[in-house]
Order: structure tokens, then C-alpha cells, then sequence
């Protein structure tokens, strides 16, 4: 069995890049993504022709079980899982509190936050086991980024 490294959130971007990476260095790299199967195995395929190996799954980090299901699918069948890349963003939208609704707001965290922590739980005691193990998380989501004003106010003065 070959070591993996697991991406969730191998989309255009910081996903790919790693995960391209990984495969270059060796290793079995398992990508995620919640939707474009099209380009998930385009990605997978372009991986194999430089000389990798890459499994592409589609998941939705929201679906109760579904990280827990494809971290235990992916010891069990491909390898033991080395390092994990936590590289989702939840994709709410560049808006407001005013603007925010509960739901969106739940959202957001379910894939930024909880998301991780799931992960984590199915991830960790097989690293554990095993003494070693790495998770990287990438992503911003839980975090918000805040547009500043021009000069002198930029400091004091944010949109929310």
C-alpha cells in the first residue's frame, strides 16, 4: 500500500497545486470535492500522465458520515493516510452580517469548522497509531477577511 495524501478541496487553486505536488513526490494522492466531476478526473488524469497516481472521490463535507465514510474507505483500500490537507471553503459569498442569514452562516461553518473537526476525529487515532501524521488547513473559512477603507481611516474602519 502506498502512503496518501488526502486533499478535501482539490479545486482549482491551492487544491490542485498540492495535490499535484504530492503525486510528484510519490505518494497517493486521494482528492475530494464537493462538486465538477468532469474536472475532478481531468485533474486525476493529468496527475497519471505526468507520472503520479491519483483517486479523485466527490464529497460533500456536509452530508452526515461522508468524511468519516471516505476516511476509513481510503485506509482500508488505498493507504494509510499521512497527511491530510483541509482546503474547503464554504463558498457563502462576499457579504454583510445584514446580509447573512442563519442558514448561510451554519453553512459556512459546517464546512469550515465542524468539517475539521470531523475529520480530525476520523483521521487522528489511525495517525496516532501509527506515530506520525500531519493535517494542514488552508482554507479561511471560519476566519473573514476584512475589506479596508482608504488611508488615514484604514486602520479604525472595516465593511462587514
Amino acid at each position: 500500500m502506498n502512503p496518501v495524501r488526502l486533499v478535501l478541496g482539490a479545486g482549482a487553486g491551492i487544491g490542485e497545486t498540492v495535490a499535484r505536488r504530492f503525486a510528484q513526490e510519490g505518494y497517493h494522492a486521494c482528492l475530494c470535492r464537493r462538486s465538477d466531476a468532469a474536472g475532478l478526473d481531468e485533474l486525476v488524469g493529468a496527475i497519471e500522465r505526468d507520472g503520479g497516481s491519483a483517486t479523485g472521490f466527490l464529497l460533500n463535507a456536509i452530508e452526515a458520515g461522508a468524511i468519516e465514510d471516505r476516511v476509513a474507505a481510503i485506509e482500508a483500500e488505498i493507504g494509510p493516510i499521512e497527511v491530510v490537507v483541509y482546503n474547503l471553503g464554504a463558498q457563502i459569498g462576499d457579504r454583510g452580517l445584514k446580509e447573512t442569514s442563519a442558514k448561510a452562516f451554519e453553512t459556512g461553518w459546517r464546512m469550515g469548522t465542524f468539517g475539521l473537526f470531523r475529520l480530525a476525529s476520523a483521521v487522528c487515532p489511525q495517525m496516532e497509531e501509527r506515530g506520525k501524521g500531519t493535517i494542514l488547513v488552508t482554507s479561511s473559512t471560519a476566519a473573514m477577511m476584512m475589506r479596508m477603507q482608504s488611508a488615514p481611516q484604514a486602520r479604525a474602519s472595516t465593511t462587514w
